[in-house]
C-alpha cells in the first residue's frame, strides 16, 4: 500500500497519505492535499489537523494483520493518527490529541500490493 485517500466523516476528499515502500514495519509517510479538496474542507477542523503548518515527513508504523492494514504516526503538533484499511481496501482514520478527536473514511485506491 503506497497511498491512502482520507475523507471527512461526511465523505468529502481531504488528503492523500503517501507511504514509502516497502520497508515494514517502519515507513515514512507524508500528507498531500487531495486534488478535489474544497477551501471549506481545507479550512475545516480536519483540514487544520491534517495540514497544520508545512508538509512534514513522519515516521509511521505499518502493520499488515489478518483483517487488513494499520498505520499509525504522530504529527508535528502532537495529533496521533491511526488509519485502518480492511482487506477490501476501505477503512477509517482517526486523529486524537488529549480528549479531542476527529475521524473520517479512508481507502487505498491502488490496493495493497506489498
Amino acid at each position: 500500500m503506497n497511498m491512502i485517500v482520507l475523507m471527512t466523516a461526511a465523505g468529502a476528499p481531504l488528503a492523500m497519505l503517501g507511504l514509502s515502500t516497502p520497508v515494514t514495519p517502519q515507513r515514512s509517510c507524508i500528507f498531500m492535499v487531495h486534488a478535489q479538496v474544497t477551501s471549506a474542507v481545507f479550512e475545516s477542523k480536519e483540514g487544520k489537523i491534517v495540514f497544520p503548518d508545512r508538509p512534514t515527513e513522519y515516521p509511521c508504523s505499518y502493520a499488515k494483520r489478518k483483517g487488513g492494514t494499520e498505520i499509525a504516526f504522530t504529527n508535528q503538533n502532537g495529533w496521533r493518527f491511526e488509519v485502518r484499511i480492511d482487506r477490501a481496501d476501505e477503512g477509517t482514520w482517526k486523529a486524537s490529541l488529549a480528549d479531542d478527536a476527529v475521524s473520517g473514511r479512508a481507502f487505498s485506491p491502488f490496493g495493497d500490493s506489498k
